[in-house]
């Protein structure tokens, strides 16, 4: 075949066509190209590659470039995507739509699944198949496994006696069964006997061996046969599918356990069905590196896969062991050293003089021999061994950007107390040598008083020695007398608080990691009353000697100064309506100096439109400026397309303002746009006179004449959006009533007794002054965010928190993934997103965040990268801010409680960080990792770049 070059793969496939959009250097790109190349360069020789790049570094592009170029070649081959969960299904289907290739062909689409029945049938007629994994812990009802019995029972011709003897020992606890047949119930609900049974006799063999080993009995063992007839679904199911040219496997760390259920399905059902298979993690390998075996064992399944797979896997593994052995000895010997003869082998190694050292000291010596050992096994055995299989690309400046922050939070005063009797409850448990899980009931202390309250150890005292049953009810009190409406004594959940709440002050978002609901939730509730108060706090500033029932009412009197003062920009009566709408004659027709010289005129045509309308009763009663705007807006667009046709610019948009329908549902034409259609059956008994006309015209520098980023907007939604943002920025926890109103003040404007007209023209000072120009700014990076964004998002969007102005969400409230993404992505509200395990990995939310907060620490420094890759993706906030200012950071908080828990769990998963980091990539540096209070010498430049394992493309194009 013809050579494959850069120039080859870009002559089918452009990467590079939505880099500036999503804000990706070219040099990334370029890189993803060079993955792309050597990824297929891979897969000519051997089964499958695992695409470990670091998190958010595009790893979904690289492994859809690899497949289109294989669709390239051969235009109908299969291809199988499999995502950790229905939820990942969306994120692959979307980025296949954005994706610079035609994967479909004729009939054959890109087609998304959930059930195993579904798949079954979409892999023989789809171009490519996206299904969750969990599609095979299915089957496992009373009926599909009476039927799996049946259907072994006629595939050996067994008899009915023997079936149902087979089924009592199965459900012992069942008096009768659901009426199955073998020969008449569809396998999967789909396929005939016919079509399976060539394939029964293979299914069954291994529930053979057992029944033949203890007959009847072996039904007894409930938990090993459903084992084996899962195995057999599978291996069925695995032979009605036509044979997969490539297999790509996200997140494929998740299938490192080789005794689940899940990851035995998966290697039976593809076994000998897929040619090649691509697996996406940026964790291969979490707390030890016999998980890799796992994506080998997947590997072997390929068709055409050779025999010594496993042997060769099980020789570089033992080397890795060796090689893990040997480094630890040198960093122990390192870190033992002397700092200045640490500094003088340093400058002497840096030199190449190492050797000559070596000789005259003892203590070198042994450096330069570990140092050789290392070297030789690296070059000759390690980089060789993962070269083979992986791809890995780094971030070169991580260690430049990313601010580790340990925050030791201490437990005093009061705080004190529950931590302190908690120490002896446990302690007088281990003492009378009582089971019990510690290490969770000590993370659930440390995460919040909330969560402690609602651990087994604390309400269940059955069977607790006598002396510790005393201090468990001391306890539980004081967690019922702590934990009454409030969490804000718990040292950690005040300091978590106060850090997201002062950064939401600075217009900073904050991503909190929790696995602990009853803190989640707990967390949720203090921000959004702490917030409140804060609310309240600047409230005061405008209106010292009010107090907060006057600004927000209570209960049933909802008549605060805000509410007011809100309802006033909304009342279509009120000239204030007109203040965050947009004035079209300005933007959108950019025709309102010419509208304001002939105004005369416009308003006699205006006039006429009104009196074709029929109102409702208050807005016929009363001017009402809704109807106002769309008269003026659409007089003015007929009078000037009737005198400058031939020489306007932007005559499709004034022609859209003279359509009659514009009058009556705005500027998306269509009946039903929320807040814009004028019905009713009344005269309007008001005219428009010039002074309202030249309101509706507006002036200069409005709100939305500032923000560029609307001439993106598709015009249909453009009404929808500028509505909806109009309604954010008046709500109760939204301070931009505060900042407008305290700038008006400090202009001059009275604001004890609001005139609306005087605001209205004030509004222009304030889009340009120190606290208005921020509003201005933060609304056209919405909107420049919310163009760019797919019609579903764009709706997710304006049907998420931006209705009601919540300044935290959580993930336990029910709301999509998807929802919770797109509202955190945007420059508004919600400020804080408080996520457990489901948020963890599969999703960006870096586009306005750049701080990560560990309340809930985990063992697992695998789970600890994923967290901070949903922040540090390609085109991320951090990203974009460092290219003016390379003093930002992205910034990872461990907030840990003095002497307890989160201080071992933190050291310990730091250790595990380290080699996690070094065998995939990262130079060694005992500095990030050492807990000691003198940070050690750092090793010589060249040393660390002689170590550091390369697993980078490498592609010569």
């Amino acid at each position: 075949m013809k050579q494959r070059t850069r120039e080859w793969l870009q002559s089918f496939l452009r990467l590079d066509h939505r880099a500036e959009a999503d804000g990706i250097p070219m040099s990334d790109v370029r890189r993803q190209e060079d993955t792309v190349l050597r990824a297929l360069e891979m897969l000519d020789a051997q089964p499958g590659i695992v695409l470990a790049d670091e998190v958010g570094m595009g790893k979904t592009f690289e492994a859809l470039g690899v497949a289109a170029a294989l669709k390239h070649k051969k235009t109908n081959a299969r291809v199988v995507i499999l995502t950790p969960g229905p939820d990942l299904n969306n994120k692959w289907s979307s980025e296949f739509s954005r994706f610079p290739f035609n994967f479909e062909s004729g009939r054959r689409k890109v087609t998304t699944v959930t059930k195993l029945r579904e798949f079954v049938g979409a892999v023989g007629q789809s171009s490519v198949t996206i299904a969750p994994v969990t599609m095979f812990q299915s089957g496992r009802g009373t009926r599909e496994q009476s039927y799996l019995i049946a259907l072994y029972c006629y595939s050996r011709g067994l008899h009915g006696n023997t079936r149902n003897a087979m089924l009592d020992r199965y459900f012992p606890d069942m008096r009768y069964y659901e009426n199955v047949d073998a020969e008449t119930d569809l396998f999967l609900k789909e396929f005939t006997l016919d079509e399976i049974e060539p394939h029964l006799e293979k299914a069954f063999r291994r529930l053979d061996a057992l029944f033949e080993s203890d007959g009847l009995e072996a039904f007894t063992r409930k938990k090993l046969v459903r084992r084996l007839l899962m195995v057999a679904r599978s291996y069925i199911a695995g032979q009605l599918f036509p044979p997969i040219e490539l297999l790509i496997i996200d997140e494929a760390h998740k299938l490192k356990n080789p005794t689940s259920l899940r990851s035995e399905a998966l290697r039976t059902i593809f076994h000998n069905r897929f040619r090649k298979a691509v697996f996406l993690t940026a964790t291969p390998f979490q707390l030890d590196i016999k998980e890799l075996k796992e994506v080998f064992a997947v590997f072997s399944k390929a068709k055409g896969a050779t025999r010594d797979l496993k042997t060769e896997v099980d020789q570089l593994l033992g080397k890795i062991r060796e090689y893990q052995t040997l480094y630890d000895e040198f960093q122990n010997t390192w870190l033992s050293l002397e700092p200045d003869f640490a500094e003088t082998f340093s400058k002497a190694y840096e030199a190449g003089r190492e050797e000559s050292l070596s000789a005259e000291d003892q203590v070198a010596k042994i450096l330069v021999d570990q140092i050789t050992g290392l070297r030789q096994l690296k070059e000759s055995e390690i980089e060789p061994g993962f070269r083979k299989w992986m791809i890995r690309s780094l971030r070169k400046d991580k260690r430049n950007y990313r601010n580790h922050v340990p925050e030791s939070v201490p437990s005093s005063s009061e705080g004190c107390l529950p931590f302190l009797v908690y120490e002896r409850f446990i302690a007088e448990i281990f003492r009378r040598r009582h089971r019990t899980h510690k290490a969770a009931a000590e993370i659930n202390m440390v995460s919040s008083y909330s969560a402690a309250k609602k651990g087994a150890i604390i309400n269940n005292g059955d069977g607790l020695p006598e002396d510790a049953e005393v201090y468990r009810k001391l306890l539980k009190r004081l967690l019922r007398t702590f934990g009454t409406g409030a969490d804000g004594d718990h040292p950690k959940v005040k300091h978590v608080l106060l850090d997201s709440l002062d950064a939401a002050d600075k217009g900073e978002k904050t991503l909190i990691f929790c696995t602990r609901i009853a803190t989640l939730r707990q967390l949720r509730r203090e921000l959004d009353a702490v917030w409140e108060s804060r609310i309240l706090a600047r409230w005061r500033e405008v209106y010292p000697d009010a107090n907060e029932h006057e600004l927000f009412g209570d209960g049933a009197d909802k008549k605060g100064r805000h509410t007011l003062l809100q309802s006033r920009f909304h009342r279509t009566q009120d000239i204030l309506y007109l203040a965050l709408r947009e004035p079209y004659l300005q933007t959108f027709a950019a025709i309102g100096d010419w509208a304001s010289n002939n105004l005369e005129e416009i308003v006699v045509e205006a006039n006429g439109v009104l009196q074709g309308l029929r109102l409702g009763k208050t807005a016929a009663a009363k001017i009402d400026y809704l109807a106002t705007k769309r008269c003026v807006e659409h007089a003015a667009a007929k009078l000037w397309v009737a005198r400058h046709t031939r020489e306007n610019d932007n005559l499709d948009r004034l022609t859209r303002l003279c359509e009659p329908d514009f009058v009556l549902h705005g500027l998306d034409l269509e009946k039903g746009e929320a807040g814009s259609q004028l019905s009713g059956s009344e005269q309007p008994q008001w005219t428009i006179n010039q002074r309202s006309a030249r309101l509706v015209i507006g002036q200069k520098g409005s709100l939305w004449e500032r923000c560029n980023a609307i001439e993106k907007l598709d015009i249909g939604l453009r009404a929808k959006t500028i509505e909806s943002l109009a309604r954010y920025l008046t709500f109760k926890q939204v301070p931009f009533l505060t900042d407008l109103l305290r700038t008006a003040q400090l202009s001059g404007v009275a604001t004890d007794s609001i005139h609306s007209e005087d605001l209205l023209k004030f509004l222009p000072t304030f889009w340009i002054a120190k606290t208005g120009k921020p509003w201005g700014n933060q609304l056209n990076r919405f909107l420049g965010y919310f163009s760019g964004r797919e019609h579903e998002q764009q709706l997710d969007i304006l049907e998420g928190p931006i209705r009601t102005g919540e300044f935290a969400r959580h993930t336990a409230q029910g709301q999509s993934r998807e929802k919770l993404r797109e509202a955190f992505n945007t420059p508004l509200f919600p400020m804080v997103l408080i996520a457990n395990e489901v948020m963890q990995e599969g999703l960006d939310l870096h586009k306005q965040c750049r701080r990560v907060v560990h309340h809930d620490l985990v063992w697992n420094p695998a789970q600890v990268e994923q967290r901070i890759g949903r922040i540090d993706r390609l085109g991320s906030l951090t990203s974009l801010m460092r290219e003016t200012d390379s003093t930002v950071s992205l910034d990872a908080l461990y907030p840990a409680i003095e002497g307890t828990i989160d201080e071992r769990m933190y050291r310990t998963v730091k250790t595990r960080e380290k080699w996690l980091e070094f065998l995939l990539g990262a130079p060694p540096d005992f500095s990030e990792y050492s807990f000691e209070e003198q940070e050690p010498v750092p090793l010589p430049d060249r040393l660390a770049k002689e170590l550091a394992i390369d697993l980078s493309p490498n592609v010569n194009c």
